[in-house]
Order: C-alpha cells, then sequence, then structure tokens
C-alpha cells in the first residue's frame, strides 16, 4: 500500500476509534446504555411498598416479605427522589393492625396514588443439605389507588442466586446468604420502576463469590 493511503488508513481508524469511545463515554454519562424503566412512576406521586408471601414461609424465612419491602423501597428512594415513598415503619404499621386482601386498599388507607405490590409465590435458600443456591418467583405489580386498578404486572419466575452455582453452608451462615438473596429479588423487583444497567445481571455469580 503507498504511503499515504497507508496514513489515511490509520488516520480514519484511529477517527472511527475516537468516535466509538466519544459515543460510549455519551452513553455512559447520559444513561442511554441502560435499559429504562418500564412502568415510570410521575414526580411528586405518593407511593407505597407492600410485599406478601403467598405461599408458606418457614419459622426462619417469617420476614421475608417485610425484608423484600423494605429493600424495594430503599433502591427506589435512591433512584427516583423526586417520588415521594411513604415511610415503610408506617407501612408496616398498617400492615399489622389491619386485615386485608387488595394493595389498592392499602394505598388509599395509606394516603398513596399508587401501590408497588409483590407477591412471592416461591421462596427457598437450599439447592441441598450442604449448599445454598436461592430460588424465588414474584409477580411485581403497581395499582393506582385512586380507581383500584392494576396498571402494570411482570411476573418473575425461577430467580436463582447465584444463578450458576451454588455456596457451601460452610462459607456464610443463613441469615447472611437470606439477607444477600433478598438483596437480589429486590433489585430484581425494583428494575421496572427505574433505569437499570443490564451487565448486573452478568456478575451476579462474581457477587457471590465476593461477599
Amino acid at each position: 500500500m503507498p504511503k499515504a493511503g497507508w496514513l489515511g488508513g490509520s488516520i480514519a481508524t484511529l477517527l472511527l476509534t475516537a468516535g466509538c469511545s466519544a459515543l460510549a463515554t455519551a452513553m455512559w454519562v447520559t444513561g442511554a446504555y441502560k435499559n429504562q424503566a418500564e412502568f415510570p412512576i410521575e414526580k411528586e406521586k405518593k407511593v407505597a411498598v407492600v410485599a406478601r408471601p403467598m405461599v408458606t414461609l418457614t419459622y426462619r424465612d417469617a420476614h421475608v416479605d417485610k425484608d423484600l419491602a423494605r429493600r424495594v423501597r430503599a433502591i427506589l428512594v435512591r433512584e427516583l427522589p423526586k417520588v415521594q415513598f411513604i415511610d415503610q415503619q408506617k407501612v408496616e404499621r398498617w400492615l399489622d393492625e389491619n386485615s386485608w386482601e387488595n394493595y389498592s386498599d392499602v394505598g388509599k388507607a395509606l394516603g398513596a396514588d399508587y401501590v408497588i405490590g409483590v407477591d412471592i409465590e416461591e421462596f427457598g435458600l437450599y439447592k441441598g443439605q450442604t449448599v445454598y443456591q436461592g430460588t424465588a418467583s414474584l409477580l411485581v405489580q403497581a395499582f393506582d389507588c385512586a380507581n383500584g386498578n392494576r396498571v402494570y404486572e411482570k411476573r418473575l419466575n425461577n430467580i436463582q442466586y447465584p444463578p450458576n452455582g451454588v455456596v457451601p453452608t460452610s462459607e456464610v451462615l443463613e441469615p447472611d446468604f437470606r439477607r444477600e438473596f433478598v438483596t437480589v429479588l429486590a433489585e430484581f423487583a425494583a428494575r421496572p420502576f427505574h433505569a437499570w444497567d443490564p451487565n448486573e445481571d452478568v456478575a451476579l455469580d462474581a457477587r457471590s463469590l465476593n461477599r
């Protein structure tokens, strides 16, 4: 190749590389690389977060629903600072003192515009007697409290953590693994309502090894 042609090709390659790098940087800064919310919540709306078990949990897992709701709310408070999330202690106190069937009834009683409801349809921590692998299925919903209508629904079946391995029980205490798994479930349950990085899923196995 003539020298001028080689030089021109090299410059073009450098410009293309620089362009790709600049595009990647711009996407990172603007958040365009993220998956966007499937159900965006308007600013200043009041939202309550509630989770309930649809299956019988063991006595050791009796508070998983409350733990899950707290973590979902914490994620959304961080990701959606202009939305008003009702204090979780207030939500739990109302749930403890009242019987209810519909999520929208909870929201109306608490003065919420929307309720994010998470049904725990399956929950387990063990793959075998000596190894953990969390498994769960969730139904994530949102309800408009003004009319009681369900305005969003997504079923999350067969969530596994770690996705492609197990954790020996000799390496971590059960309460610690449960807490870690519930945090992962909360991240999945909160995703429909905020923008999130799709690379998070790729790192789940490595995350279980670097606790």
